[in-house]
């Protein structure tokens, strides 16, 4: 696919590249990596006119205009802009303050699922979030949100959004193809109908079907290519990555903050000698404490190269090979003339540290400093009101129980993300379950937050460590919902409310106040605060956790995995504790 553009602008490129009239931006003197040959050609020079290539070869008498400006590169190389294949920048960050340390690094395009927004205010909540994307110094696309549409709950089943609004969604050029489908659900009869639907929309309009292959492998990876998937995130062996390239499935290789692989996967990868044009390097989501301190792209392609990965490769895995795969080569992923000037100028191709970055034609940065601003996100008052919480008690979360003790399904946690369900033999006292403050046991609790039905479950955690005090957040995988889990019932409920005044946040209470705190009004989901406010508040809150005794690396994602239905094992919800093999809810009480 190549996008539209005027007849006038292709007169004037064919012109600029026969040295006719004058180019907007000249870079001289630069050795260029052809992404498209594999190549490293040398004394290259790159010529740039209304947002586009008009010429990229050995240096000619190009015309200078008083408007034109050109660029010097001295031996340094030009790469292809980055393109991060798939993210999550709707939650934590609004956009103008996700652009800055994303742009400046040389991620020029970044595709992004949608379902946070979705989950907080349906197409409405989609579509708000697509204007903010309008007019940005950075490419930003967008997955339709699968995830929301089949696991957003507000109480009686009502969904955040809806198959016609989905369809509708795949009709606009900004919406590049469906968000992340669980293969567990294209093999239950309860949510293959309406995805069967979706995926023939999807292909009719040349959009491509986004799979979440976890878990799934030989027969149940195939039915996930059958059914229509060209994409999975999922694989964390080398062994995954072939099998989907095997099978025709565009393989993401992940590195960011939800899942870490490039160490694990790129040497046993490298001994295989594969074609890798279609492996990609994704994030899957970068949280902006990472973001910042780390970068996006950039940083991901020089750990692969690092690692033994080649620099050709691993260029190409970030930026043609992800253009391929969305149908975008025809504008983005290389540098060739008619295509978009989106790229970066490094040092030379071991060292991915943008010296130069070219996007849309423009000079965005230079030496790690933006040179343009971002659009700033301006939003409706409608989306600082999407928290729909009762005040709540300690009684809120007290489970009743008839006997002196009784047994309960419990999630034991293995890593941050994967669990697996263990029995629990905990005591009654005055009539509710209770267990020992001294034993490594948490209470959970998932609560309906935007319908207002305050539809809750009670569940319990092994294994995460945390001495004293709650955690709450406002976001979590799949259903959207607000997750609490916490020593005490008091707290909990302080937590919970904190998070009702703030209109969405992430709070840890404990003592009967308020330890750490980041509020998240908008959509209930994103900061108004700065990136870097928001960065320093994560770094604190996760520094206290684990001085409160949390085990996991990360112990955010395991709060907002609690609620994900796509890994197999035992999850909660708001309707209750949920087998994710076996798609269905079961009592949190195990008969003996």
């Amino acid at each position: 696919m190549r996008s539209e553009f005027p007849a006038e602008l292709s007169k004037r490129l064919g012109s600029v590249a026969l040295g006719k009239e004058p180019a907007d931006l000249i870079l001289r003197r630069g050795n260029l990596l052809n992404v498209y040959t594999g190549e490293i050609l040398k004394d290259q020079t790159v010529v740039i006119a209304g947002g586009r290539i008009a010429y990229v070869g050995p240096e000619h008498d190009f015309p200078v205009g008083p408007e034109t400006k050109v660029l010097d590169i001295d031996g340094q190389t030009v790469i292809p802009g980055l393109i991060d294949g798939h993210a999550h920048i709707d939650s934590l960050l609004k956009v103008d303050e996700f652009i800055p340390p994303s742009l400046s690094g040389g991620t020029t395009t970044v595709i992004t699922d949608c379902s946070v927004v979705s989950n907080a205010m349906g197409l409405e909540g989609v579509l708000i979030f697509l204007e903010q994307l309008k007019e940005q110094p950075q490419r930003i696309f967008v997955t339709a949100p699968v995830i929301s549409f089949l696991w957003s709950d507000r109480g009686g089943g009502e969904k955040a959004i809806r198959l016609a609004e989905m369809i509708a969604l795949l009709d606009r050029p900004e919406v590049v193809g469906l968000g992340e489908i669980y293969w567990s659900n294209l093999l239950n009869d309860f949510f293959r109908k309406d995805l069967a639907k979706l995926i023939e929309a999807a292909v009719a309009r040349g959009k491509t079907v986004e799979g979440h292959g976890a878990g799934a492998r030989n027969q149940k990876l195939a039915a996930l290519a059958a059914h229509g998937a060209d994409a999975c995130h999922e694989p964390i062996t080398a062994g995954e990555v072939r099998e989907r390239l095997r099978l025709g499935i565009a393989a993401m290789i992940r590195e960011g903050s939800i899942r870490r692989e490039l160490a694990a996967v790129i040497g046993p990868l490298n001994q295989m000698a594969l074609d890798l044009r279609r492996a990609v390097l994704v994030t899957d989501g970068i949280w902006p404490h990472e973001l910042i301190k780390y970068g996006h792209m950039d940083y991901i392609v020089q750990k692969a190269i690092d690692l033994g990965l080649d620099p050709v490769r691993a260029v190409q895995m970030a930026t043609l090979n992800a253009a391929e795969h969305f149908h975008l080569a025809g504008d983005l992923g290389g540098v060739a003339p008619g295509k978009c000037a989106d790229l970066v100028v490094v040092p030379d191709l071991r060292t991915i540290k943008a010296q130069l970055v070219i996007c849309k034609g423009q000079l965005a940065a230079r030496e790690g400093k933006l040179l343009v601003k971002p659009k700033e996100a301006v939003y409706p008052e409608k989306v600082f009101q999407n928290i729909n919480l009762p005040p709540v008690g300690p009684d809120f979360f007290r489970l009743p129980a008839n006997s002196r003790q009784v047994t309960v399904r419990a999630m034991e946690m293995v890593t941050d993300i994967v669990n697996r369900e263990t029995a629990l033999t905990l005591p009654v006292l005055d009539g509710a379950v209770s267990f020992r403050a001294n034993e490594d046991i948490l209470k959970v609790s998932v609560i309906e937050q935007h319908g207002g039905t305050g539809q809750k479950s009670i569940g319990f955690l092994k294994g995460f460590g945390l001495r004293q005090g709650a955690l709450a957040c406002s976001i979590s995988f799949d259903e959207g919902n607000l997750v609490v889990l916490g020593k005490t019932d008091e707290d909990m409920a302080g937590a919970v409310n904190r998070i009702r005044e703030l209109n969405g946040g992430l709070v840890f209470f404990g003592g009967g106040e308020v330890i750490r705190e980041i509020p998240l009004p908008v959509f209930g989901k994103v900061a108004a605060l700065s990136g870097m406010e928001v960065a320093a508040k994560l770094d604190s809150l996760l520094q206290t956790l684990k001085a409160q005794g949390c085990k996991s690396e990360n112990p955010l994602l395991t709060l907002l995995t609690i609620t994900f239905t796509a890994i197999p094992s035992l999850r909660l919800l708001s309707r209750g504790y949920w087998l994710s093999k076996e798609n269905r809810v079961v009592d949190i009480f195990i008969n003996t």
